[in-house]
């Protein structure tokens, strides 16, 4: 009896440890609740779009972000309770574009205005346009 209440204990010790370090290392998904949709200048192409997303996907609250580079749009989808879309066009500046909140709208408003749910299609721009990453045009304007 002694080997099997040694070999529970340690069974029991490490799924305990096993739920700790998930406890403080899965990061559960923000459920958005609504989109702020900003206008941003000097996006050329699907590489200045991961840079977007890279600066905002971190931030506290941020649900989902779509980059439409042709556009000049940025929408984030979050939580309005943990996040304040005025953060989102600063993050998208220190990233090095020209970016400000325009609108701040439910989930039910933009799916009427788009026709679709957040998420449900990817905007993101691939390659280049004029003034390209190779040379310098990707976040290049300040």
């Amino acid at each position: 009896m002694g080997k099997r209440t040694i070999g529970t204990g340690i069974l029991v010790a490490c799924a305990v440890g096993l739920l700790v370090y998930l406890a403080f290392h899965v990061r559960l998904a923000p459920v958005p609740n609504a989109v702020a949709a900003l206008k941003t200048f000097g996006m050329t192409c699907g590489s200045c779009a991961g840079k977007i997303e890279k600066a905002l996907k971190p931030l506290k609250g941020v649900a989902g972000v779509e980059v439409d580079v042709n556009g000049g749009w940025v929408m984030v989808g979050f939580d309005t309770q943990s996040a304040n879309p005025e953060t989102f066009a600063g993050a998208v500046r220190k990233a090095g574009f020209q970016s400000w909140l325009m609108e701040q709208m439910t989930l039910a408003d933009f799916r009427q205005v788009s026709g679709r749910d957040f998420g449900a299609k990817a905007v993101r721009s691939s390659g280049c346009g004029t003034g390209g990453c190779g040379s310098g045009g990707c976040g290049s304007a300040k």
